[in-house]
């Protein structure tokens, strides 16, 4: 009897510390790169879209970025300008799509470009970048210095790593 107690105690101990430790849910991952400080989780929706949003340095306009969870990637999928100038592409390649919308912006659409994780240097003085998710718009200054680099990228967390003290969708 005590055996069969033992074994029980035992498994749901094993279940317990499995929930705690093994990652299961994919979060959008953002940590500093150049400074010290805790990284920064953000629940993507069911559709796992999301935007970078920012002004651009040189024609001071917005652009957008478009993106989508592809397995563990991430995956662009549009982007958003209002100037073909410098750095803004001027058209699409392969089977992308080039537009321009109503409101007289371009839109680059059908991206296929897949990157494991992608590094952003939050700008000091025009670029005010927003990561947005879900219509709502979270300036990446409110959590990391201005001028600081940051890597972007999905990552697997267990509750142990959630309850580490980083901040999911600004709530500690």
């Amino acid at each position: 009897m005590k055996k069969v107690s033992f074994i029980g105690s035992f498994l749901i101990i094993l279940v317990f510390v499995s929930i705690i430790f093994i990652p299961f849910q994919t979060y959008l991952v953002i940590e500093p790169r150049s400074t010290e400080g805790d990284p920064v989780l953000f629940r993507l929706p069911e559709d796992q879209t999301f935007s970078v949003r920012y002004t651009h340095s040189i024609h001071l306009s917005e652009v957008e970025e478009f993106y989508r969870q592809s397995t563990n990637q991430i995956q662009q999928t549009m982007l958003l300008y209002e100037d073909t100038a410098i750095g803004m592409p001027s058209n699409a390649e392969g089977n992308e799509s080039f537009e321009v919308t109503k409101e007289g912006k371009y839109l680059l659409s059908n991206m296929d470009r897949i990157f494991s994780f992608i590094d952003i240097r939050i700008g000091q003085v025009v670029a005010n970048h927003r990561l947005v998710v879900e219509g709502e718009a979270y300036p990446l200054a409110d959590y990391f210095d201005k001028g600081s680099v940051v890597r972007m990228q999905l990552k697997k967390q267990s509750l142990y790593d959630q309850w580490k003290g980083v901040t999911v969708v600004g709530k500690r």
